[in-house]
């Protein structure tokens, strides 16, 4: 599979997930040229769950986890400060493989991580996917008041993984639940996890005995996600 070289933003609480689209403001300085660089030629970023690293003897301020999303930066507005607010479009997960660059700002190599190919298809108004629709929209009817905005979202929700991934990181609380829904390459996999996961009603449907023995089960033990890749 082909790697290639790409600028990493690490981001302490986010994790961003193909098919999504979110606004950021990005305030220091070295992220800010990465993103205006990138913009410049076109160039996508990718965007990583990440650690801060308490550490003197590194010059390195994050842990990024090595599964991010690669998206394409849309400048929104140049403020007075020297921040800038951006559109973040999830385009493809990736790998992070080793780092090419730390000055002036951080570029791994990297590889596109796809699904998995299924032998077998949900389909978009099953039984439960309907519910996990259900969740979703209750969530867009309290978080979006413009109904104009909320017809438009609806509308860009084109296939089941701009579903699925939009629910995976807007609906589940816990950041290292939402990296290893990320991590997974398997859509079916996903919706089950999201389906025995979210089992309440919104907004407290994240079950949380589910979600610790989730992560007892996939960690050994230990939520602890990070330090996995360290630069």
């Amino acid at each position: 599979m082909k790697k290639f070289p790409l600028p990493i933003l690490p981001l302490p609480e986010l994790v961003l997930f193909p098919h999504t689209v979110i606004p950021m403001l990005i305030v220091e300085p070295t992220y800010v040229k990465m993103i205006k660089d990138c913009i410049l030629t076109d160039q996508s970023i990718g965007v990583a769950l990440a650690e801060p690293i308490n550490d003197e003897k590194t010059i390195a301020k994050y842990t990024p986890q090595k599964v991010a999303t690669m998206g394409k930066p849309v400048l929104l507005e140049e403020l007075d400060d020297g921040s800038i607010k951006v559109l973040i479009r999830g385009e493809e997960r990736i790998e992070l493989l080793r780092v090419e660059q730390n000055i002036p700002y951080l570029i791994y190599q990297v590889r596109e991580l796809p699904d998995i190919k299924e032998s077998s298809q949900f389909h978009f108004d099953g039984p439960k996917i309907e519910r996990l629709k259900d969740i979703l929209f209750q969530w867009l009817d309290d978080t979006v008041s413009d109904s104009v905005e909320r017809d438009t979202f609806i509308d860009s929700l084109e296939s089941l993984h701009h579903f699925i991934d939009y629910l995976s990181m807007f609906l589940v609380h816990d950041r290292s639940m939402r990296q290893l829904l990320l991590e997974n390459c398997s859509l079916h996999e996903r919706i089950q996890v999201l389906s025995t996961l979210l089992r309440g009603d919104y907004p407290d449907c994240e079950d949380e005995m589910v979600l610790e023995a989730i992560k007892e089960f996939e960690y050994g033990g230990t939520s602890e996600v990070y330090g996995k890749v360290v630069h």
